[in-house]
């Protein structure tokens, strides 16, 4: 099963290398969500700062994740593969993991540019500690696409699925985002972060389980 996932996410990353719409998709809504909070925070005090940054990071970076988790199964609608996908004699949660594994990549790839921005733009004077910064971020990534990706084949057969898919992932997320911007205002001001970021673990374990059991039956539906 592993070799399927992987397989077929390596077919999404070549499809998204040779079109690149949902990259740069990506990276253009989350640099410019940076630079507009950066100025619309220019007059926050020191002490106020990183909690508002933190809270901006991860808005800009849920909304971006929303652009690819709404592309998941966009090839496989448009070219009507989706069919002949879940007919394959492979396991359909490999389907489910390979989706997973290629939004990561494409959520790596934005928070390569994402995270190096958001330092610069709000902490050129400091240098906040970004092992437990990047944990938080890399943990967040994990719960999103696992959650993502099943909400994605939910809404995927609807005919309103722009609409229902945020209105499907938003709720479920906050917890997860609450864990996350908490993690992250703990990295920035130098303080614990054991705790938000064993959340983001048990979130991680119970939605990616969830997620795994469930979407073979969902998506048959």
């Amino acid at each position: 099963m592993i070799a399927d996932a992987v397989l077929l996410a390596r077919k999404d990353l070549l499809l998204e290398l040779r079109r690149r719409e949902v990259v740069l998709g990506m990276l253009q809504f989350v640099v410019a969500t940076l630079v507009i909070v950066h100025y619309a925070l220019a007059g926050v005090g020191r002490a106020g700062l990183p909690k508002a940054a933190a809270g901006m990071l991860w808005i800009a970076i849920v909304f971006t994740a929303l652009l690819g988790i709404g592309r998941s199964f966009a090839a496989e609608r448009e070219d009507g593969a989706l069919d002949a996908l879940l007919t394959a004699p492979i396991d359909r949660a490999a389907i489910w993991l390979s989706k997973v594994l290629a939004l990561l990549a494409y959520l790596g790839l934005m928070e390569v540019v994402a995270v190096p921005a958001f330092l610069l733009l709000f902490f050129q004077h400091g240098r906040p500690a970004l092992a437990p910064l990047l944990a938080a971020v890399v943990l967040a990534d994990v719960g999103i696409a696992a959650v993502g990706v099943l909400v994605a084949a939910l809404a995927q057969a609807a005919r309103a699925r722009d609409v229902l898919l945020p209105v499907l992932f938003l709720p479920v997320s906050i917890p997860l985002v609450i864990a996350a911007v908490t993690a992250t205002i703990a990295a920035l001001a130098g303080t614990g972060t054991l705790r938000p970021l064993g959340f983001l673990v048990v979130f991680d374990t119970l939605f990616g389980l969830l997620a795994w059991g469930t979407f073979a039956e969902l998506v048959g539906e």
